[in-house]
């Protein structure tokens, strides 16, 4: 059957659109509309599919360790709170930014995948590689998650175009991007460790490494990377390595064919999150034994510098992460996805016609188009079924328990506490933006590695809360009725103090004119101690 020629993506007026689209690509004017749009489009995605619920519990746990800007966190690599902080010194504390903060941030990590691309793509390959990448979950989905792993969306690719400069020119300023650029991808996830040691094993796989290793760029390079890491490791020595505990924690002691079997679920996982990316590739391209020869074993040196960066860090995560303990988690491929499609287009031989080029262009489109459609239906869905983390309450919880202190003492809540995801909530929805402190454990400058089980009541509160700071301030504390380990915390954290109220609230979200399931909290208002509660009725 013969198909009609408006049904044709590369014919008719969307076609001809396409292909002008595409002839801007060789100066990159296609790029930056590319990225613009992705982050307009996603960010518009994200608010309207997340309108009935409020922000991921990863996120607003960022934001509150943001409020105060440091050289380390607990149990978490200090980049992300330092961008969050960084951020919302420019923009209001809203949903909107925060959803702009990280459509940005993927869109940085687009930006920088391009700028390697043009090293060794031309005309429409070089488009292609940002559109292939669209087809991965990574950057509209989980990059909308914004927390430590998110942060090497953008990290990587800038880390790996700096060192790849850096080798190309030995210049003096690429060389000592390079190591800024490396250590700032390893304080926004230390597995970047394994970039790093993709770097050194691409280094000394060219021909041209003595050249290299006889120049001054190398040496720069790590001299950058110390002093850029210097605070952080400073920060590391003095509290014990306390957020390197979170790595191996989760399964220390658990057998390691227990270890293997969870990394090996994940790595098909992983494979899977990359499966449309190589599908609509292998339909596009139709690659035969010699392409696929030449784009894994490339007969140049810098075609296998491509693959080096694109496979050590994979490899090294495989074997070192069951040796530490430590598992991989099912998005691992998302920090190096971005080098995937500039090896596969890159052979000669890999011809891509303007005619495939449409067609992945409207594939992608079509998919924003339908992805943008579904995001009212996606914030119906989340309201009617409710979320494991109760975002559903969070705006109203921290209105009520803002509201209640306020009365009940006369002064701004400066300290919140209790259940982990609910005390960032009120952080980040009250307007007093309070500090967060995760449980109930006393303050401690240098808190032990977490356990591996109990992991948010094991966390110790943050080293800006202290017990001077509590009994001056006064605190609440936050918790869902129904989790009695979290009441029964607060309650022994109120023993004793005669300026506290209980309150225990009730309440229903409403979306659209909809109300949702029924919500129960518990509220303790622990006044300062100079400062007389009065009890509300």
């Amino acid at each position: 059957m013969k198909v009609p020629t408006y049904l044709k993506p590369e014919s008719g007026p969307f076609g001809r659109a396409f292909a002008t689209w595409l002839d801007h690509a060789p100066k990159g004017l296609a790029t930056r509309f590319l990225v613009l749009w992705f982050a307009l489009l996603y960010t518009a995605f994200a608010i309207i599919s997340s309108a009935s619920v409020g922000l991921h519990p990863d996120l607003l746990e960022t934001y509150a360790r943001g409020l105060h800007p440091s050289a380390g966190y607990n149990d978490e690599a200090p980049l992300a709170p330092l961008m969050a902080g960084g951020w919302f010194a420019l923009f209001p504390p809203t949903e909107w930014a925060f959803h702009l903060l990280a459509t940005v941030n993927a869109a940085i990590g687009l930006f920088a995948a391009d700028r390697i691309a043009r090293r060794c793509l031309e005309g429409d390959k070089r488009i292609a590689v940002l559109l292939l990448l669209l087809l991965t979950p990574f950057y509209q989905f989980v990059g909308q998650r914004f927390a430590a792993g998110q942060t090497m969306l953008s990290t990587w690719p800038l880390a790996t175009y700096c060192f790849l400069r850096a080798f190309e020119t030995r210049g003096l300023a690429w060389s000592a991007g390079a190591g800024v650029a490396a250590a700032i991808a390893i304080m926004g996830a230390y597995h970047s460790v394994f970039l790093v040691a993709g770097f050194a094993a691409a280094a000394l796989a060219h021909p041209g490494r003595w050249t290299f290793l006889r120049s001054a760029s190398p040496w720069l390079s790590l001299a950058a990377l110390a002093i850029a890491l210097a605070p952080h490791v400073q920060w590391l020595l003095a509290t014990d390595f306390a957020s390197l505990g979170d790595l191996a924690a989760p399964h220390t002691g658990a057998p390691l064919t227990k270890m293997l079997w969870t990394d090996a679920i994940c790595l098909v996982e992983g494979i899977a999150a990359l499966a449309p990316l190589l599908a609509v590739y292998w339909l596009a391209m139709r690659p035969g034994r010699g392409t696929l020869r030449e784009t894994f074993w490339p007969p140049d040196p810098d075609g296998w510098t491509l693959v080096i960066l694109l496979a050590a860090p994979v490899a090294l995560w495989l074997v070192v992460t069951p040796l530490i303990g430590a598992v991989l988690t099912p998005l691992w491929t998302m920090p190096t996805a971005f080098l995937l499609p500039v090896v596969l287009l890159r052979p000669k031989v890999a011809e891509l016609t303007r005619v495939a080029a449409i067609r992945i262009t409207a594939l992608v489109g079509a998919a924003t188009i339908a992805t943008l459609a579904a995001a009212p239906w996606l914030a119906w869905r989340t309201h009617v079924e409710g979320t494991a983390e109760g975002r559903e309450y969070y705006r109203l919880v921290s209105a009520e328990i803002t509201n209640a202190w306020r009365l009940a003492t006369g002064l701004p809540l400066r300290i919140v506490m209790g259940d982990r995801a609910l005390a960032s909530a009120v952080t980040f929805y009250s307007p007093d933006h309070p500090d967060a402190m995760p449980g109930f454990a006393p303050p401690s400058p240098n808190p032990p590695p977490i356990a591996a089980e109990g992991k948010a009541e094991g966390r110790k509160a943050a080293g800006w809360i202290t017990p001077e700071r509590l009994a001056q301030d006064g605190w609440a504390a936050i918790c869902s009725a129904d989790d009695e380990k979290c009441v029964e915390g607060a309650r022994q954290r109120a023993a004793g103090k005669s300026n506290v109220q209980f309150i225990t609230y009730s309440t229903i979200n409403r979306y659209l004119g909809k109300g949702g399931k029924l919500g129960r909290f518990f509220f303790i208002l622990a006044a300062p101690e100079s400062k007389p509660v009065i009890q509300l009725q």
